[in-house]
């Protein structure tokens, strides 16, 4: 989806002139009211799941706007910033830590033209030129600015192109912002990323750190999943950890590394992100 360039009338500075562009971009793509209310019940599940998890890894599809509308309903909850200190993020170079600093902590306001910097130095910048990433990190900077500075949660570059080992660098960086310093923290990664299984951060820290973190994220197949949960149309947290419903196999559901895979549900995730009837749109980065 193409979404339409924004033209303002009038002599603004050029300056204001970006900044409004670049509010009014992002506003055109994030959830509307209903969207946020229908979402409630993931986002409230989500949310208990830091009562005894430190890192709650909120995998994606990358360009998904089912996904960003959620995680925007997510920080925009009074209760997130009460619950987290730390949210790490896929689209962000670890290089531009000053200028997500000075963005989210001390809300300075940017224009799309000088925040780009954290994105598309990343990799995958490609991708994370999609408005739905400015948009979050916006949002952020939003809940932050509605609470005193010394409450505020830090937004942190989860990517560095320079290192060669990407599972690495996220297990590391996950461990050294968050968990050592035993900070509550939200992790932003594509669904691969976020597998309690090895290949995925939750799961290659696992020993290290038992049960401190928590995966959800949605179907790949969402047909395969109404048919074997029995679904309707309203949205769903499914949880799968300490249920019988992990011992299923993933089957179809999931998109697995190999042909005859035999990961169960248990071993991919800890809850399974359901929309319901909402159609998932791609939204693609704009024409420069």
């Amino acid at each position: 989806m193409m979404l339409t360039r924004l033209a303002f009338a009038g002599s603004f500075p050029e300056e204001h002139q970006n900044s409004a562009i670049a509010q009014n971009r992002a506003s055109a793509i994030e959830p509307n009211e209903a969207t946020k209310t229908r979402l409630q019940t993931i986002v409230k599940g989500i949310l208990a799941a830091w009562d005894k998890a430190d890192v709650i890894c909120l995998g994606e599809d990358h360009g998904s706007k089912n996904d960003s509308d959620l995680r925007i309903a997510l920080v925009e909850h009074p209760d997130f910033v009460r619950k987290v200190n730390v949210i790490i993020v896929e689209c962000a170079n670890v290089d531009h830590q000053d200028i997500l600093d000075r963005f989210a902590l001390e809300g300075e306001d940017m224009p799309r033209e000088k925040l780009r910097a954290v994105w598309s130095d990343a990799n995958g910048a490609e991708v994370w030129e999609s408005p739905i990433y400015e948009a979050f990190l916006r949002a952020v900077r939003k809940a932050n600015l509605a609470v005193p500075q010394n409450q505020r949660v830090r937004l942190i570059g989860g990517d560095n192109p320079k290192e060669t080992n990407r599972g690495r660098f996220i297990r590391e960086a996950v461990s050294r912002e968050i968990l050592s310093k035993g900070l509550r923290g939200l992790a932003i990664y594509g669904a691969g990323h976020c597998e309690c299984r090895g290949m995925g951060f939750p799961g290659e820290l696992e020993s290290k750190y038992p049960g401190r973190i928590w995966a959800a994220f949605s179907f790949y197949d969402v047909d395969e999943g109404r048919r074997v949960f029995g679904l309707g149309d309203e949205p769903e947290l499914i949880a799968i950890s300490a249920t019988d419903k992990a011992k299923i196999p993933g089957g179809k559901m999931f998109f697995l590394r190999r042909y005859n895979d035999p990961a169960t549900l248990g071993d991919i995730v800890n809850a399974i992100v359901y929309y319901g009837n909402a159609r998932d749109i791609k939204v693609y980065p704009e024409k420069r």
